[in-house]
């Protein structure tokens, strides 16, 4: 098992991308806490995750509060004694450009996308300094390429990689890594949503498979993969790096 008895912090775990990698982390050893803004729903996977046979707490937290932040790593370190990995994967997504977004949903789609990966790096560190840890950051190929209609978006997923390779520099004396997955289209409840907000939800789908050279979209599980090597020993020398997860899409973007 890749990540035996590591301790894992993932944020907006309870579906989506983020269960997806809590799923991989389980069955490759490590010990994880889920964490969402809704209780039933963090409840309801960390129960499958424990019956599956893995560890895991759940502790309800919103990543926009700092004193939510501290909490969440004071019980992880509280249950387990240590941390080793990060997961920033908590997001949300707002289908407007700029001119269009409000100052308001601005400022909830930085908190929500961009700080909350600040704060939480900024009080794991110092646990994961005596772990040499990493830390995973969950952008987007919207980082990389842009979107139509996502102004507020773009810019936190691209901010999230800049600071990336900016934690990678500062913080490689200290033996932490922190590395970047760039997903592209994958199959979650939001993606889902999209799909059946369209005139024609079976012709977008069509369509949005038949985009991707491998011809359809990724899944949670996929990413949970990529996740679990970034986490673990074998990704040893990789540190700054951003991985795009996004079946070929972009290549003719």
């Amino acid at each position: 098992m890749k990540l035996k008895n590591k301790v894992a912090i993932i944020t907006g775990s309870s579906k989506g991308i983020g269960e997806g990698i809590a799923r991989v982390f389980i069955r490759e050893g490590a010990r994880v806490v889920v964490t969402c803004r809704t209780e039933k729903a963090g409840k309801k996977i960390t129960g499958e995750l424990l019956e599956a046979g893995g560890t895991a707490i759940f502790v309800k937290t919103d990543v926009t509060r700092s004193r939510d932040i501290q909490t969440m790593i004071n019980k992880t370190l509280r249950t387990f004694g240590r941390l080793d990995i990060l997961v920033n994967n908590a997001g949300y997504h707002l289908s407007k450009n700029v001119e269009k977004t409000s100052e308001r949903e601005w400022e909830f789609i930085i908190n929500t996308n961009l700080r909350s990966t600040f704060l939480c790096s900024k009080y794991a560190l110092p646990h994961l300094r005596r772990t040499k840890g990493t830390i995973i950051n969950i952008s987007s190929m919207v980082g990389l390429v842009g979107q139509p209609n996502a102004g507020a978006y773009s810019a936190t997923k691209g901010g999230q990689i800049a600071m990336t390779k900016n934690m990678a520099l500062d913080f490689a004396p200290d033996g932490i890594r922190v590395n970047v997955i760039c997903p592209g289209w994958i199959q979650t409840p939001l993606v889902e949503d999209w799909f059946n907000q369209q005139k024609d939800p079976e012709a977008a789908r069509k369509y949005i498979f038949g985009r991707h050279p491998l011809g359809r979209i990724g899944t949670i599980e996929e990413c949970g993969q990529v996740a679990a090597f970034l986490a673990s020993d074998e990704a040893s020398f990789m540190t700054g790096s951003v991985i795009t997860l996004d079946g070929g899409i972009t290549l003719g973007y």
